[in-house]
């Protein structure tokens, strides 16, 4: 299944929504797209992962380093829409300490704009408004 990445601006951040699988097929072409938007001066970044329906370890290393890099440059990526399968996927590679975790893009950019945009705390994710999952 292919992967497709549409984004749009909030003034200093991005929020790209992602849908299709993330796996081995689509991971290099998902890097590709992604440091362009980064090298387009995107500091912030929310990925909306509502619409993927299956991430392995390929799409996993892209996200961390997209995480590590935006860190380094005092940047940040954040996740919503995460269904059953990827937040277990998270859970069990510990990785949902790494990346906050809100229910929608609107939720997402209201956090960063109220300043909790920094990385995100080792112990524990920004689980807002997610309808039970």
């Amino acid at each position: 299944m292919a992967l497709t990445m549409e984004h749009r601006r909030h003034q200093d951040l991005a929020v790209a929504v992602l849908a299709g699988q993330i796996d081995v097929a689509t991971s290099a072409q998902l890097r590709e797209d992604l440091t362009c938007l980064v090298a387009s001066g995107t500091r912030h970044l929310i990925l909306d992962v509502s619409a993927v329906s299956l991430i392995d370890s390929n799409g996993l290393g892209v996200l961390l380093a997209l995480h590590h890099h935006l860190r380094d440059h005092c940047g940040s990526v954040a996740l919503t829409g995460v269904n059953r399968q990827i937040r277990e996927v998270l859970r069990v590679t510990r990785l949902i300490t790494v990346f906050p975790i809100y229910g929608t893009a609107d939720v997402a950019i209201h956090a960063h704009h109220a300043g909790h945009h920094a990385t995100a705390p080792s112990h524990t994710t920004h689980d807002h408004d997610l309808d039970g999952r």
